[in-house]
Order: C-alpha cells, then structure tokens, then sequence
C-alpha cells in the first residue's frame, strides 16, 4: 500500500480540518441531528486530503528539455516584446497543485508582489492585478527564468520552500499554490528553448515538457 505523501505547508489547513471532524464526533450521541455537521466536517477533510496531495513525479531523462512546474491547462504561449517566451497555466482545485523547477538551477531572488486576488478565468486583464509570488532561477546552463505563482479568488497563499542561493534540481518540489489558481514560467529565446505545449494541452507537472532546446 502506498503512503500517503501530502504537500509541505498543508499541515495547518490538515489539522484544523481533523479537529473539527474529531470534535463533532464526540458530539454526536447526544443529537443524530449533528450527524450533518459531522458529514460536512468529513468532507472537508476529506478534499484536504485529497487537495493536499504529492504524489511522485518522474522526470524525463532526456537533456535539454524543460518540465512543467505544476499540475494544469496551457492557457497561453506569448513572446513578449523583451525577447523572452512565456507559457501560463491554469491550475484548477482539482489538479495537484504542488510547484517543481522545470530546469535545474540555483534561486538569485524571491520576489513577493502583493495585489488583489481575481478570478484568473475571468479576463486576462486582471491577472496582472493579483498578488503573486516571483521566483528567479539562474539555470546550470547560464541564463536566467523565472517561474511566478500567481494567486486567485481562491487560491490566496502562495508558498515557497526555497530562498536566495537555493540549488534545484529539475523537477525538484520548490513551493506550493493553495487552492487552484495559475502559474508562469518565462524564459529568455536567446536561451535555445521553445514552447512544445500547444493551447488547451492538458500537463503533469515534473514528467511532461514543456519546452525543448533547439538543436
């Protein structure tokens, strides 16, 4: 039987979850009517469990490719005017939601950047509004990405485990967005990688790529 494996950082969310399901269990004999908050209490910790999820990833062997940072959707490939590539991914409540490094690297600078907290769905416009979380990474082959958390109506913590001076390895877990929201990963063209991902693909963070360098 496989262990459970939850994400670093769910445990306040946890045990506040299991309190409440444990406290309502000792009133119950003396009203079935609290059976109802019981229930309630039960699926709450039940989706906590289930949100809270890691589960192993195992990233590609092949060089020269980067993998996806989280669990979600591709909902834009953009070339911006400074040269760099950027991919954003949708995250939903139902995706795994811990954040891997999708090249390995060492962090230069956590950038915290407080804002509102829209719905990332509902028009691009506003997700340059929301609060976020930036985290740049000077790659072992030389030039520099950034991978950027970004909260939303929901998902109103972004974590990080990692801190300035930081090595990573590809794929290595480096933080956590709770509760569903989006994530960019931008990268310089100049650096030989390319968007593989097409719009509305589908990705697993860790296993699938992303972007592949140019031969």
């Amino acid at each position: 039987m496989k262990k459970l494996m939850l994400a670093k950082g769910s445990e306040p969310i946890i045990l506040i979850s299991l309190l409440f399901f444990a406290t309502s269990m000792i009133f119950v004999p003396l009203s079935w009517f609290l059976l109802i908050p019981v229930a309630a209490f039960g699926i709450l910790l039940g989706f906590s469990l289930f949100f809270f999820r890691d589960p192993e990833r195992i990233a590609p062997e092949e060089e020269g490719v980067m993998v996806a940072p989280v669990d979600g959707r591709i909902v834009a490939i953009d070339e911006l005017d400074n040269g760099n590539y950027r991919i954003q991914i949708q995250i939903s409540i139902f995706n795994v939601h811990i954040n891997r490094t999708p090249l390995s690297g060492t962090v230069i600078n956590v950038q915290k950047q407080h804002g509102a907290f829209w719905p990332v769905w509902y028009k691009r416009k506003y997700e340059d509004k929301n609060a976020r979380q930036h985290v740049d990474l000077k790659t072992d082959e030389g030039f520099e990405m950034r991978v950027t958390q970004i909260s939303g109506i929901v998902a109103w913590r972004c974590v990080s485990y990692v801190s300035p001076g930081t090595h990573l390895e590809r794929n290595q877990r480096f933080g956590l967005i709770r509760f569903g929201s989006a994530m960019r990963v931008e990268f310089p063209k100049s650096s030989g990688y390319k968007p593989v991902v097409k719009l509305n693909d589908k990705i697993r963070s860790g296993e699938m790529i992303i972007a592949r360098k140019e031969q």
